[in-house]
């Protein structure tokens, strides 16, 4: 049922897309998006075993209690599974609540840099549902926190958005990665500095069991998958759009650039680690899942500077990108050994 519903999902999309840009009918993208939006999150929010990690999510909300929470492992994802099983909502409350402020996230980053608001909900698609919403939810949720405080930095409000940072790396430990950002914007300011180091400190004391165990499993055991290498292709091409084009797209962003500049060259390290080297490919695709930011931003600046609305190819540029996203998921639910996982469509029990 995935596959059906994956097509049905993107020619809606794309419909829909066709619609507002001809103007046949008076309808807003915003709407468009809303209505897609609560779609897409009721059908993720009450699946039932889908996905590679549903086991160990379902295992995460039964023994939520407060005398079992392995702050360890997660503290935010542990205390949120703590709150829906209070409220008895079972697992699907977690699912609804990642979801949802998955496109709510998504919505106010994509607003606040004005970029293409139906392009990047049916890039999100191919690149976080599947794979992060109705996968690595706990690395979704991460992801979600991380949107929260690039929004806030680029409003120049840089204290929330190290507030929403530190929850995303309590939320998982590989948001480290992203620690170079705030120790470069608060480089001339030592108390902020320091207060930066303890928070990211205390984060890596408390997660290093998970990281042991994880470089235990990815790295010494040389753990392959094959579905980084579609995941890997769309990264690539980005940061090959981004060198061709950086000037033109990082004009209006000043002190963004430096986030830009830095997701490029973590872009280009797990890109390289992928493939050249397939005993470490699944922990860098595990990484590259956040680098969708950095995908995010690379379309929705070259549709925004590059391209432009104003252009009489600009609908033909977008149907384009979206197929081509779209032949990339495609392809890895039909050729990718975990897509399995997808591939049949539970609701409920």
């Amino acid at each position: 049922m995935t596959l059906y519903f994956y097509l049905s999902i993107f020619f809606v999309t794309i419909f829909s897309y066709i619609i507002v840009e001809k103007k046949i009918i008076n309808i807003q993208k915003d709407d468009i998006y809303k209505f897609l939006a609560i779609i897409l999150c009721l059908i993720a929010s009450f699946r039932w075993k889908v996905g590679g990690d549903w086991e160990t999510y379902l295992i995460t909300y039964n023994r939520s209690r407060v005398d079992e929470v392995n702050f360890n492992w997660s503290i935010i994802f542990e205390f949120i599974n703590y709150i829906f099983s209070s409220l008895k909502t079972g697992v699907y409350g977690v699912n609804l609540f990642v979801s949802s402020i998955f496109y709510i996230a998504l919505y106010r980053l994509v607003k606040s840099l004005n970029f293409d608001l139906l392009l990047i909900l049916i890039i999100s698609v191919s690149l976080v549902y599947f794979n992060g919403i109705m996968g690595y939810v706990r690395q979704t949720l991460s992801l979600i926190f991380f949107m929260f405080s690039l929004e806030q930095y680029y409003k120049n409000k840089k204290e929330i958005s190290f507030f929403f940072y530190s929850i995303s790396i309590f939320t998982h430990v590989a948001a480290i990665v992203f620690l170079p950002i705030y120790l470069f914007t608060y480089l001339k300011n030592f108390k902020a500095l320091l207060i930066v180091f303890v928070i990211s400190t205390i984060c890596i004391v408390l997660g290093f069991d998970i990281l042991k165990i994880a470089y235990n499993e990815f790295v010494r055991k040389g753990m392959f998958s094959t579905g980084a290498l579609f995941r890997a292709i769309p990264l690539l091409i980005c940061c090959i759009i981004y060198i061709l084009f950086r000037k033109k797209l990082t004009s209006d962003f000043k002190e963004f650039k430096f986030i830009i500049d830095y997701l490029f060259c973590l872009s280009i390290i797990l890109v390289t680690l992928i493939f050249l080297s397939a005993t470490v490919s699944a922990i860098a695709d595990r990484l590259s899942f956040f680098m969708v930011i950095f995908q995010f931003l690379v379309i929705g600046l070259f549709f925004k500077k590059v391209i432009k609305t104003d252009n009489i190819n600009y609908l033909h540029c977008v149907i384009f990108a979206s197929i081509s996203y779209f032949l990339m998921t495609f392809s890895w639910f039909v050729f990718g050994n975990y897509s399995i996982y997808w591939l049949d469509y539970n609701f409920l029990f």
